[in-house]
């Protein structure tokens, strides 16, 4: 056993203090590094296909390549939004008729007017103005005007901020080999061995992860759009292709519930159902399909692709994703997978 001196202790409370320091530094600049980070990750999963259009195709220079990937991606989402455009535009109709509808059917007392204006008219606005009731107010709707300009100011911040992914993602593209040289470069020699076999061995897992998600996305919203179907529910279509999108993020479908919801209100004031009903409908499938990704589909496909069992699966979405947040969920099973790998190599060697 290696014994513990105080130069080593000083060595480990500085990396600890330096690791901190980092977190509480990228969380600070989260509104500029998320951005940046998800370019990075958006041109992680494009660059194969940039590849192939320069190396398979031989075409000369890295710009052509780049922009054909961007255009071929933009084309096939493009492609599928036209498709399911005008059915979102028909169904959306019907609701703003039926919400409508329903409004122009209700009566409201008038007489709320009147007894606004009599309530007006005898305020004493002198005496509230020179009250220090009125000063308290002023300096609440101050703060609340001076909120809400901080507000704007840093919503049309995180607008600029994920305009510049943009061209994040473009720049990326463009010298990717370059940076991971660059990268790999920064790393002293006597770990330069160690840290190739990482990224080596970091990329097989995030390529396999990929392909595993990209088919249990896939089956998932074939499944959805099944159960749509089955119980005749309001753009079932959509909301399947909607679902399946979302599920290439670990549990990300959860944000389908709100439009389902509404389509499930729709679906009652247009049909006469009762509402408990219809919302019963949707949940149930909602919660089969969940139980089949849980129980069948993520251990087989993804245990075969990455090589976890399924109770750690499940461990490892949930720890990641509560340290890291979406990002976490994303890289959680590679991770996983890496140091699962790298304890049995390195640390249980016995």
């Amino acid at each position: 056993m290696k014994r513990i001196t105080f130069d080593s202790f000083v060595r480990t409370c500085a990396l600890l203090l330096a690791v901190v320091l980092a977190v509480m530094t990228i969380d600070y600049l989260s509104v500029v590094l998320v951005p940046f980070f998800v370019a990075w990750f958006v041109a992680y999963l494009i660059f194969p296909l940039v590849e192939f259009f320069q190396y398979k195709m031989r075409f000369r220079f890295r710009i052509p390549s780049i922009l054909l990937s961007l255009s071929l991606i933009g084309g096939i989402i493009t492609a599928i939004v036209l498709l399911c455009m005008p059915t979102v535009v028909a169904e959306f109709h019907r609701f703003v008729s039926i919400v409508d509808n329903h409004i122009s059917r209700r009566t409201y007392n008038n007489d709320m007017e009147l007894l606004l204006a009599d309530y007006i008219q005898h305020i004493n606005f002198k005496e509230l103005i020179h009250s220090g009731q009125f000063i308290d107010i002023t300096k609440v709707a101050i703060g609340g005007v001076w909120s809400v300009m901080q507000s704007t100011v840093g919503f049309v911040a995180s607008i600029v901020s994920w305009s510049m992914s943009v061209l994040y993602l473009f720049f990326i593209l463009y010298d990717y080999e370059r940076i991971n040289r660059s990268l790999r470069r920064l790393v002293p020699r006597k770990y330069s061995h160690f840290a190739n076999n990482l990224l080596t061995d970091l990329k097989i897992g995030m390529n396999a992860y990929f392909r595993g998600q990209f088919l249990i996305a896939l089956c998932v919203g074939a499944l959805f759009c099944i159960g749509f179907e089955i119980i005749n529910f309001p753009l079932a279509i959509p909301m399947g292709i909607l679902v399946g999108v979302l599920s290439f993020i670990p549990y990300l479908h959860a944000l389908a519930l709100v439009p389902a919801f509404l389509l499930c209100i729709l679906k009652s004031a247009e049909t006469g159902q009762n509402f408990w009903l219809v919302l019963l409908s949707a949940a149930a499938v909602f919660v089969i399909v969940q139980i089949i990704q849980d129980a069948v589909l993520t251990p087989r496909i993804m245990g075969k692709a990455i090589g976890l069992p399924p109770y750690l699966i499940l461990l490892s979405l949930s720890v990641w994703g509560c340290l890291l947040g979406v990002i976490g969920m994303i890289i959680a099973l590679p991770l996983t997978t890496l140091i699962c790998s790298y304890y049995k190599r390195y640390i249980n060697r016995s």
